[in-house]
């Protein structure tokens, strides 16, 4: 058992990749494919651009959001720690922040607050957005998400997605570890 114990660590290290994530994907704006396709609503009306593969905000100044809405089956955020967006500022753009809100089958909402200054001009990256705690949204019966802001902001959008960290490997293996130690220590008392 003890020559077992050391071997199942390596396993354990071996199976995980590295840096690995739970994800689900709420749209990655390729046209016409996604069955969760957005909209958009208020003074983005128009001035949202469907590209092959992303869209193109160019929100003037007024409320205004992208977004899809009572989807039928419902979504849970449960076990999700941030919201990964993937994308860039376009020229122009002067809103300081723009806020990612989800929504409820019980006409609840909870809106996460994204800093604009975390996306470069121009080059996409992909930005992780800490989900606080839910408070006015269930996230085990969400029905819809949209992107809004009341500034003017310019922005192109890749990818949103809610996602969570798998373990490193190093945890499994430090876990393996303890138990072969409490084992050892139990069976030593014996």
């Amino acid at each position: 058992m003890t020559k077992i114990l050391p071997l199942l660590s390596v396993l354990l290290l071996l199976a995980t990749p590295a840096g690995a994530q739970m994800v689900l994907v709420l749209d990655d704006f390729t046209a016409g494919t996604q069955p969760r396709e957005g909209a958009a609503t208020g003074t983005w009306v128009g001035q949202v651009t469907q590209n092959a593969t992303t869209i193109s905000i160019n929100g003037t100044a007024g409320s205004g959001s992208w977004g899809a809405f009572n989807l039928v089956p419902t979504f849970s955020a449960v076990g999700m720690n941030s919201i990964a967006i993937t994308g860039h500022l376009d020229p122009g753009s002067t809103a300081p922040s723009f806020s990612v809100v989800f929504f409820d089958t019980d006409l609840g909402s909870q809106s996460f607050t994204v800093a604009a200054g975390l996306f470069p001009t121009e080059f996409t990256t992909t930005v992780g957005v800490p989900i606080g705690a839910w408070v006015t949204a269930d996230p085990t019966k969400l029905n819809g998400w949209a992107i809004s802001g009341s500034d003017t902001i310019h922005m192109t959008l890749d990818q949103i997605a809610l996602t969570s960290p798998i373990p490193e490997p190093g945890t499994y293996a430090a876990l393996a570890g303890v138990l072969a130690l409490g084992f050892a220590a139990w069976r030593r008392r014996k």
